[in-house]
């Protein structure tokens, strides 16, 4: 008997904060490039406006997990959900419209003011024009910018500077989900201290659930609520820093906080 699977709608929002966080889970996923087994039976829960960490070395499957998330990769087995609705009953353009991305070249579009860059999502979601205006205006003080910044190119910012309009951007729709792919990686340390320092203050002012890859261990100890440790596809410890810290339950784990 062929079950028909029910399509579900997120319903979008002008900017204005829906009162919903979103939890996430993956359950029993397996997924593969070609012969190369990247996840497998890989499950975990993040819970609603969590700050999770995750770190790992190349190939642990961190990228392909938050590309799992918002719908870029289909598993060849298993499922994952947001708020317990399987995402694959969820029109695809939808769900990605709600999920904040941001990764570690920023993707702004060179041909695009910066105004145009945050204000992307909304406009493509009809938002009304006086509205965009107000949420462009909202973010670039949340971000701690100067409003001509708007009308400059992506060519004519700094790394940080470009880094927290990626951000911004993310966030012009209030998704209810960010996920971050070694979003400030290419920046100095300083600059990198102080995009760390924002994300908290932005995630304190307005929760979302924040999903944060990264190769530092120290950022991954500081930005975390939870830090989840990932190696050849499977998760050697998900706890919280301070447990970490103290318990480190792999030889993995142990070498990872060496480098401290």
């Amino acid at each position: 008997m062929i079950r028909m699977l029910q399509k579900h709608s997120f319903k979008a929002k002008d900017y204005g904060r829906s009162q919903k966080m979103s939890s996430i889970r993956l359950e029993h996923i397996d997924k593969a490039y070609d012969d190369n087994q990247i996840l497998k039976d890989f499950s975990v829960e993040i819970d609603s406006h969590e700050m999770i960490s995750v770190i790992g070395g190349s190939g642990s499957g961190k990228t392909t997990m938050l590309k799992l998330i918002n719908g870029l990769l289909l598993p060849d087995q298993g499922h994952v959900y947001i708020d317990g609705i399987d995402i694959q009953t969820i029109n695809q353009n939808e769900l990605r419209r709600h999920i904040g991305y941001v990764i570690q070249n920023i993707g702004l579009f060179p041909h695009m003011n910066i105004e145009d860059n945050i204000s992307y999502v909304l406009r493509l979601q009809k938002t009304d024009p006086q509205m965009i205006k107000e949420r462009v205006h909202e973010l670039i003080v949340m971000m701690d910018l100067d409003q001509d910044i708007l009308k400059r190119y992506p060519d004519e910012l700094s790394g940080g500077q470009k880094q927290r309009i990626g951000i911004a951007r993310a966030l012009a729709a209030n998704p209810q989900i960010i996920l971050m792919d070694e979003a400030f990686g290419a920046v100095d340390e300083i600059t990198r201290h102080g995009l760390q320092d924002e994300l908290l203050r932005i995630h304190q002012k307005v929760p979302f659930t924040l999903v944060f890859v990264t190769h530092n261990i120290q950022e991954a100890l500081r930005l975390g609520d939870r830090v989840m440790i990932m190696k050849d596809g499977h998760i050697e410890q998900f706890d919280t820093s301070q447990n970490i810290l103290d318990h480190p339950q792999t030889d993995f784990v142990k070498q990872l906080l060496s480098y401290l």
